[in-house]
């Protein structure tokens, strides 16, 4: 049975739906500091935890408010994955220097996806890794 978001966004303090935009409830919290979207399967999608444990911590404290607001619902846990890691790089380029994004789609386009009047980044995506660097001109 698919939950109710409308209803569940009405009771859930931090947390906003409109389902004409998203299909998902946004949810904040803080310690851990975490953003959490609830679909009506009722599964989570969490961004923003720091590590691993963090994660279990906020998916907990989600299911606890839950359980707390939502009565008669079995709320649990099941599994924990982690899909996705963002890191962020700041390079010294010395004296105001930016990456030249152009001679970087030029020299290695089999790697690259490069559209400056899309998106102000070159997407760059090692061989053999798994790794995407998203980089900038500045």
């Amino acid at each position: 049975v698919p939950l109710n978001l409308n209803y569940i966004a009405s009771v859930l303090p931090n947390s906003f739906y409109d389902k004409h935009k998203f299909a998902a409830i946004t949810i904040r919290i803080d310690n851990p500091t975490c953003t959490v979207l609830l679909f009506s399967s009722g599964k989570l999608v969490l961004t923003g935890s720091q590590s691993w444990y963090k994660c279990l911590h906020a998916s907990l404290k989600i299911v606890e408010m839950l359980r707390a607001y939502i009565i008669g619902v079995d709320f649990h846990v099941e599994d924990i994955v982690v899909q996705n890691i963002v890191g962020n790089a700041i390079i010294d380029l010395q004296g105001n220097r930016t990456l030249n994004l152009e001679r970087m789609y030029n020299e290695q386009c089999s790697k690259c996806t490069f559209q400056k009047s899309l998106f102000p980044g070159l997407i760059f995506r090692p061989d053999n890794s798994p790794v995407v660097l998203l980089c900038f001109e500045s």
